[in-house]
């Protein structure tokens, strides 16, 4: 199979490339200095050079704070830039996989959001990424895919996990958002979702994340419950619970993202693995657990 992957640079993007190798699939994945997303001509140019099988667009704007005065910018690649790599993939006739997010969400319930749940975005970043979404529905629908996924994180990238480990090291005291809940997901495994996809003759919305719910608090509690010893005297380290409100960021984040991935699990034939498994899993990758023979 022939893919073309935008947005490659990223976490998630070097997943792809190196399951993408594995399999034996060729996977071209241009760097944004050669293909902007939000270039038309650019788009079509490739695609008509390569004519993949399969394009898949993680290409995004993902300042989430930042898009609330760059509103312009996050809209050209959120929203335009899915409709040109839509257009280009309906041009060609390939299956299409594009990335978006939870945040698309208020998450104001209490219970594991469906595809057919309303949508009402409550941030720039959120609305760019909704707008995407409807512009490839309208441009493409026969052979577009929408994996909604949450809380990405992997060894490649700026993450939470990351930025966890690197306060570890620097800080006794932090405090962590503890009344937001959402369902960290691994890279590595939302890759081998894409490519599994990719391969099945469906359209539409899939929620693809880890399975069960944590807050960020819980979440860094359980970074460094795994992580201790590899860390200099853990025992200093101090984790507080605040509210988002106290957190003051400019953005609003919904307050309850959690998916329900029934659909996925159909699609592909198994269940999504835990957040706490992803988490071991990055873990690994990184030298902060030892690997065992199941890994």
């Amino acid at each position: 199979m022939k893919i073309v992957l935008f947005g490659g640079s990223g976490q998630l993007g070097y997943e792809l490339r190196t399951r993408a190798q594995d399999l034996n699939f060729s996977l071209v994945s241009p760097v944004s200095s050669e293909v902007d997303v939000s270039n038309r001509e650019q788009i079509l140019f490739l695609t008509n050079q390569l004519k993949p099988d399969l394009i898949i667009n993680s290409a995004a704007y993902t300042a989430v704070d930042k898009a609330e005065v760059e509103k312009e910018q996050a809209y050209n690649i959120n929203c335009q830039g899915a409709r040109y790599v839509a257009e280009a993939a309906k041009e060609q006739g390939a299956r299409f996989i594009h990335l978006s997010t939870d945040y698309v969400f208020a998450g104001n319930g209490s219970t594991p959001l469906t595809e057919d749940d309303p949508v009402g975005p409550l941030s720039v970043y959120g609305a760019s990424k909704r707008a995407g979404e409807e512009a490839i529905l309208e441009t493409y629908p026969e052979r577009s895919v929408i994996i909604r996924t949450s809380s990405l994180h992997g060894q490649k990238g700026v993450n939470f996990v990351h930025t966890m480990l690197d306060l570890f090291r620097k800080r006794d005291q932090l405090k962590v958002v503890a009344d937001q809940l959402m369902s960290p997901t691994w890279a590595g495994w939302l890759a081998e979702v894409i490519l599994d996809l990719g391969r099945l003759p469906i359209n539409g919305i899939i929620h693809a994340s880890c399975a069960g719910a944590v807050s960020w608090y819980d979440f860094a509690q359980e970074i460094l419950r795994l992580s201790a010893a590899k860390i200099e005297n853990p025992s200093r380290i101090q984790i507080a619970p605040i509210t988002a409100a106290e957190f003051g960021r400019p953005a609003a984040r919904p307050q309850y993202s959690v998916f329900n991935t029934d659909k996925l699990a159909q699609a592909i034939g198994r269940s999504p693995i835990t957040w706490q498994r992803g988490l071991e899993s990055h873990l690994k990758d990184i030298g902060i657990l030892e690997r065992d023979d199941e890994s």
